[in-house]
């Protein structure tokens, strides 16, 4: 009983000192020069991905994802359009696709873009899944 009571109290604290800890919400100045980092990966929901799923998808060491994984669907770059080298204003928004990962459920994930978004990291602790955007197809590998 007392360990509820203790509970109780550290919840109330929390829910007093909750305005004592407000985030500054203010956009941050874009400093000219200053090339911005690429965006994280975004997570779609099983039941709403927009288009159909990248076929051409090769999974590497199925062995080591988590042993009650769950299925992701994220957005990635796709492997076959054409990148442009210059900067022009038809190249803002890369082309992307979607594609089914499978991750562990506790859902405490690290997301780590590289490379214009086609090195993408989600590290979940002990477990991770590397996704690589290659030429004409993607790699999903999973490390343990």
């Amino acid at each position: 009983m007392s360990k509820l009571m203790k509970l109780a109290g550290a919840m109330l604290a929390v829910v007093i000192a909750g305005p004592a800890f407000a985030v500054d919400l203010t956009p941050v100045p874009v400093i000219p020069g200053l090339v911005p980092a690429a965006p994280a990966p975004e997570a779609v929901l099983l039941d709403e991905a927009p288009e159909e799923l990248f076929e051409c998808v090769k999974y590497v060491d199925r062995h080591e994802m988590h042993c009650c994984a769950v299925e992701k669907i994220i957005k990635v770059n796709d492997p076959c359009a054409v990148k442009c080298k210059r900067n022009c204003c038809c190249c803002e928004e890369p082309k992307c696709v979607y594609i089914k990962i499978c991750v562990p459920p506790c859902g405490c994930e690290q997301i780590r873009c590289r490379r214009d978004g086609d090195r993408i990291r989600y590290s979940y602790g002990k477990y991770a899944v590397d996704v690589r955007v290659k030429k004409g197809y993607i790699v999903v590998d999973y490390q343990d």
